[in-house]
């Protein structure tokens, strides 16, 4: 509970989050073509981990007659992406353990780059099905093994780890997946990390140490050297309610 309010702390205080998050507006993309292929007429739809908008804005408007409903874990992110679709519902809920009492069944659930953020993907997933009607579809996007690789890289020929997160093998997800890596390229290492933090996603993780400015200097670089550029490794899973 206590990491869940870091991370809501974070994303909250992201004010410059559009500004910043141009992989974040891509992955979304990606996923509103697949929502509006599957979308049945007059769908009930649950966004997850809404954050500004970008899903909503890329898949509302093409979708007949939807019935969205947008959450995020974070009150001040949930406020700015409803501040953009007036119509549509919002409610603030941690995703990983969805508290919607008379909303459920929806025909799909979504979410886009939010569910790497669970403590327990596999269980919070589950939970998120559970909330879907017979046929119904859980669509979502999350962080593989392999992204920000030569971050870690850097880290690692220094003797250290990064503080970024680690994410797991495509294999271990256990659902059918898709994936496609996307990259944003840096000026530097310094621009790396505070475009990480104006998204909010400059936690680092539970139990990491600071490293030491000699070997953060050098790390930073290595990374610079090899073009500065940040890889996200993305799988979209689907899970379809029997």
């Amino acid at each position: 509970m206590a990491e869940t309010k870091v991370i809501a702390r974070a994303f909250d205080a992201a004010s410059a989050y559009d500004a910043h998050a141009m992989v974040q507006r891509r992955v979304a993309d990606w996923l509103a073509e697949r929502i509006v292929a599957l979308a049945p007429p007059a769908p009930r739809v649950l966004e997850v981990g809404c954050g500004t908008g970008f899903l909503t804005a890329a898949t509302l408007p093409r979708l007949a007659s939807p019935d969205w409903l947008m959450t995020d874990i974070a009150p001040a992110m949930l406020a700015r992406g409803l501040a953009k679709h007036p119509d549509v519902r919002g409610r603030v809920m941690d995703g990983e353990y969805p508290d919607l009492p008379g909303e459920a069944p929806f025909d799909l659930i979504v979410s886009s780059l939010a569910v790497q953020w669970f403590a327990d993907l596999q269980g919070g997933l589950q939970r998120l099905a559970g909330l879907l009607a017979p046929g119904g579809q859980l669509l979502v996007t999350t962080l593989l093994e392999g992204t920000f690789a030569a971050w870690h890289e850097a880290h690692r020929a220094e003797g250290f780890a990064a503080g970024s997160p680690v994410y797991p093998p495509v294999e271990a997800l256990g659902w059918p997946v898709e994936t496609r890596a996307f990259e944003q390229r840096h000026e530097s290492a310094a621009a790396f990390m505070r475009a990480l933090r104006a998204i909010g996603a400059g936690t680092p993780r539970e139990g990491h140490r600071p490293i030491p400015p000699g070997a953060m200097r050098r790390i930073a670089r290595a990374f610079e050297a090899g073009g500065a550029v940040a890889t996200y490794e993305v799988a979209l899973i689907e899970i379809t309610a029997r």
